[in-house]
């Protein structure tokens, strides 16, 4: 009887980070949607080292901060900046995996996870220190604020972490 082979394929161990960065138009508010844009838009970032920042067009309305991976990501930085005095949540959503597409994902009705909640600020920040999480595939950060007469911005960080299987 011949002996039994296995072959393994080991993955590389690499960690890189890379960050969603969306942009309202004055008067526009984060309503928890992925931004929309003439032409074709995507839902998710590149998630290959190098391509650390996927970037939208300014738009009227946006929020939804979704990879669109088969892997976790550990998300450790939410910055939004409101540019004026406004209300803001932001969530940990579930998106329903049958809807997940280049440009409408759904997030399943009430399985948010509200992570803060600010009112009549100017700027949010969360890192490291008072907030981490991991994103499992079909999962995303939703921001909701409400208007300002100023353009509001919001960047999320997120890092692409792989260890040796043993």
């Amino acid at each position: 009887m011949a002996a039994s082979t296995t072959t393994v394929t080991r993955r590389a161990a690499g960690s890189w980070s890379t960050a969603i960065q969306q942009r309202i138009t004055a008067g526009g508010n984060f309503d928890g949607s992925l931004p929309q844009a003439a032409g074709s838009v995507r839902a998710d970032s590149p998630l290959s080292q190098g391509n650390a920042v996927y970037k939208y067009a300014a738009s009227a309305k946006g929020g939804l901060f979704f990879w669109n991976d088969n892997e976790p990501l550990v998300c450790t930085q939410i910055h939004v900046s409101l540019g004026a005095a406004a209300d803001i949540s932001v969530y940990i959503c579930n998106l329903d995996p049958t809807h997940v597409n280049d440009d409408l994902p759904v997030t399943i009705a009430g399985e948010d996870i509200l992570i803060e909640q600010s009112t009549n600020v100017t700027f949010l920040a969360l890192d490291e220190a008072r907030f981490k999480t991991i994103l499992l595939p079909y999962q995303a950060i939703k921001i909701v604020t409400t208007s300002s007469a100023a353009a509001q911005i919001a960047q999320v960080v997120a890092s692409y972490e792989r260890t040796f299987v043993r």
